[in-house]
């Protein structure tokens, strides 16, 4: 029986019975049983790199990559070329004038001194003072060659090479001449190097002498004589003590006086290399004159 009314005592409530899980009717608790909306079946899953997968990509049943953007038309192309090139002009001046600053403006790389090498015979003070070089100015600014022809003026050089030695030096490189005879002239006996260049020098002992008139580079007597001393073997050469080069039919005959009052009788300077070989031959016989004008019919006469 029921209790009183009003007591605050409950009476028995309906026993709980089984049944599907989830609320009533079997329905999942908190949701609807049915298919999804059509908004939320039709979302597709994304890919794996977070972006949602395509239509033919899922039809395909696999991640397919993105279609290639298009290329660049060609005026793009050309913009772009255009504004690379500008942009590499920019820095290329931009450097530049910053070189130009650093070695020209900020004095970090001004010559301080010259160094000269090569110098035997020539005195070095002479060739300082033909290089007029001033210290101070920026080494990139200086004349080189203007320095080198300076100094090659200077008796005795034969050639000069004027450098920069970094950071603060200018170096000058002499190659002297070399005297390889003597000749005569108004003002007392000069070398006279294998070019045929007569130079104001201390004449070395033991050259041969030209007795014809005045040697110089462009004369024909000279070169011929030249000619055939650059051939003779060097101690055969050192046996020479006069050369002369005398004119006929157009053509320098050459003769050599040797020590021991011997004659060589050279003739032309053509064949010089096959006359001198057939003169050292020749030398190991007793005699006071040697012809080898003809070198395949050489004499020799007491």
């Amino acid at each position: 029986m029921a209790g009183p009314a009003g007591t605050g005592r409950a009476g028995p409530g309906p026993r709980a019975t089984a049944g599907p899980p989830g609320g009533p009717g079997g329905r999942p608790a908190g949701g609807r049983t049915g298919p999804e909306p059509a908004g939320r079946a039709g979302r597709r899953p994304a890919r794996a790199d977070g972006r949602p997968r395509t239509r033919d990509a899922e039809a395909a049943g696999d991640d397919r990559p993105p279609r290639p953007r298009p290329e660049p038309s060609p005026v793009h192309r050309r913009r772009r070329r255009v504004a690379a090139g500008i942009a590499a002009l920019l820095l290329l001046g931009v450097l530049a004038v910053g070189v130009r600053v650093v070695v020209y403006d900020l004095g970090l790389f001004d010559v301080e001194g010259v160094e000269v090498s090569g110098a035997l015979d020539v005195p070095q003070a002479d060739v300082l003072a033909a290089a007029a070089v001033l210290p101070g100015g920026p080494l990139a600014g200086v004349d080189t060659a203007g320095i080198a022809q300076r100094v090659a003026q200077l008796p005795g050089i034969g050639s000069v090479e004027v450098g920069r030695g970094w950071p603060h030096t200018v170096t000058i490189v002499i190659v002297e001449r070399t005297a390889v005879a003597v000749v005569q002239t108004p003002q007392g006996p000069m070398p006279v190097d294998a070019s045929g260049v007569v130079y104001p020098a201390p004449v070395p002992p033991g050259l041969p002498q030209l007795t014809f008139g005045a040697a110089g580079p462009d004369d024909p007597s000279t070169r011929a004589a030249l000619d055939v001393l650059s051939a003779l073997p060097e101690d055969v050469r050192g046996q020479v003590a006069t050369v002369d080069a005398v004119i006929g039919g157009g053509v320098p005959q050459v003769t050599l006086g040797l020590s021991e009052d011997r004659q060589v009788r050279w003739g032309p300077a053509e064949e010089s290399v096959r006359k001198a070989s057939v003169l050292v031959a020749l030398l190991t016989q007793p005699g006071r004159v040697y012809d080898v004008t003809s070198p395949a019919l050489p004499t020799v006469r007491s």
